[in-house]
């Protein structure tokens, strides 16, 4: 899989995802030449049910040093028992930092009947651990609706922790519907502008230098104080207002069957989120919450138009169910800006709520590093064969051949690929690397740097013989200040 087809998977917010390949650490213990202070900081994601949420991984691949220290992240996507609080990753203040919270319904739609995951996730934050999340997660943490005045309301309201002093405006037949009216073919969310908060006390948002910020926006809720009076809540520190109603700017419609053939739009989709909160700072107990009602973990597509159709909504699942397969949809169609340039948003987030002084936190720049090729993101395993003949893809079954020496068949690359559980490689291979915000990128083999490209698209062979077995591939590239960001994993060899 091409970056290309990456950007395709992230922007049109496909919602099923099988687990990421886990990379090694290498890079983070290879690179601390000085002897410096290292803080670690160690963040328990929720368990992916949105294709966004496998972003968080590429995210948090980050080191930078500041003032002495060097920090970095670890990020441990949690099974649902675990975040109940058993096993050795359970969800405690021992073992982590942070709970991260995702795009995920899942939370309140499913896992919020389950009380004893509820109650561990309370005394984890209160005991002072720290709560970071997006979209739905954000839903997750508030009080639900102050008039819950739909059965869907209700629900909800009896499913989420409570945890944030704030109330939700997010309707079903409003807010919600710029994603489940998001087509197939869109080419990524819409964007909502917000304004930042630039006299807040939280130092999230302290450092960038502009006073409106867009963030890619999935139909995620308004939100506004709650003012439930207990001194488990803390202060509310707004830090984005939203600064548009979507109604009015991207509107887009709901469709009727017309006298003639074919579908007519009747009346926009009401929003009216325009002036509530986009993102807060708070505590809950002694543990700091920071959420977002949209996605600064998705691409930011920019001065698009909005074009409305019969078509294949997204898979935006709800446990075993999706939405009808046609619908009125719409798509998004603009430029796509760099895919991490708000991600220093998640990890200046992060860095905040576990404790870093707030003039240690990262800079607000972009930063990214990720392997092109050979893919293994996304529960892709491939066999490549002698250099660039790809032979067989679990997840796409790719047969492609340009190699002179006779490949195996399909049916022997993927025996193979089970039977390693990995992608497997045999003979040359050129791994190819993507970078934002860097014109350099290292290659390492297990730890150890092999090579260093100074001009993109950067790349590096792997000679025939040369490896066997299992060894781990890792490219990193740093930013103007020293600090970088890397993406690896655990490949299977073959020599011809």
């Amino acid at each position: 899989m091409n970056l290309i087809k990456l950007i395709t998977i992230i922007s049109t917010f496909i919602l099923v995802l099988v687990p990421l390949t886990i990379f090694s650490e290498n890079v983070i213990s290879s690179k601390n030449q000085y002897q410096l202070e290292t803080v670690i900081i160690r963040i328990a994601q929720y368990p992916h049910y949105a294709g966004c949420d496998g972003l968080f991984d590429l995210i948090f691949n980050y080191q930078w040093e500041s003032n002495g220290t060097i920090y970095s992240f670890n990020l441990t996507t949690l099974t649902l028992d675990e975040l109940s609080g058993k096993g050795e990753k359970a969800l405690n203040v021992d073992n982590f930092d942070l709970l991260l919270t995702g795009a995920t319904f899942d939370s309140f739609y499913k896992h919020g009947s389950d009380k004893e995951l509820l109650n561990n996730i309370r005394d984890f934050v209160s005991n002072g651990g720290g709560y970071q999340s997006v979209c739905a997660g954000t839903v997750f943490s508030t009080q639900g609706y102050e008039k819950p005045n739909r059965l869907y309301k209700l629900y909800i309201n009896r499913h989420t922790l409570k945890i944030a002093n704030v109330y939700l405006n997010l309707d079903w037949s409003g807010e919600a519907q710029y994603i489940f009216k998001m087509g197939m073919g869109s080419g990524g969310l819409v964007p909502i502008e917000n304004k930042v908060v630039k006299n807040s006390s939280n130092p999230i948002f302290r450092d960038y230098p502009k006073d409106i910020i867009n963030i890619s926006y999935g139909g995620g809720p308004g939100i506004y104080p709650a003012d439930i009076d207990n001194p488990i809540y803390g202060d509310i520190t707004p830090l984005l207002i939203i600064n548009e109603e979507l109604m009015d700017t991207k509107p887009i419609h709901w469709y009727i069957k017309g006298l003639l053939p074919g579908w007519i739009p009747f009346r926009k989709v009401k929003t009216d989120i325009k002036g509530q909160y986009a993102a807060i700072a708070t505590t809950y107990g002694e543990g700091r919450i920071v959420i977002y009602n949209a996605h600064p973990e998705i691409i930011l597509v920019v001065n698009g138009t909005i074009d409305q159709y019969m078509g294949e909504p997204v898979g935006y699942g709800f446990g075993e169910t999706t939405l009808p397969p046609m619908r009125a949809v719409f798509s998004w169609t603009g430029t796509p800006l760099n895919m991490s340039h708000n991600w220093w948003i998640h990890r200046r987030t992060a860095a905040w709520i576990a404790g870093v002084p707030d003039d240690n936190l990262p800079p607000c720049n972009e930063l990214m590093a990720f392997i092109d090729k050979p893919t293994f993101r996304f529960g892709i395993k491939e066999f490549y064969f002698n250099g660039e003949g790809l032979i067989y893809g679990i997840g796409n079954n790719s047969v492609d051949g340009t190699s002179d020496v006779e490949k195996p068949s399909v049916e022997i690359a993927r025996k193979i690929v089970e039977w390693t559980g990995m992608t497997t490689i045999a003979g040359n291979i050129n791994v190819l690397g993507y970078a934002e915000g860097s014109d350099r990128m290292d290659f390492y083999v297990d730890g150890e740097l092999q090579y260093t490209d100074y001009e993109a698209p950067f790349s590096w062979k792997i000679e025939n013989g040369n490896l066997t077995g299992v060894h781990n591939i890792e490219v990193c590239v740093y930013d103007e200040y020293g600090n970088y960001a890397y993406d690896g994993s655990d490949f299977f060899f073959i020599t011809i």
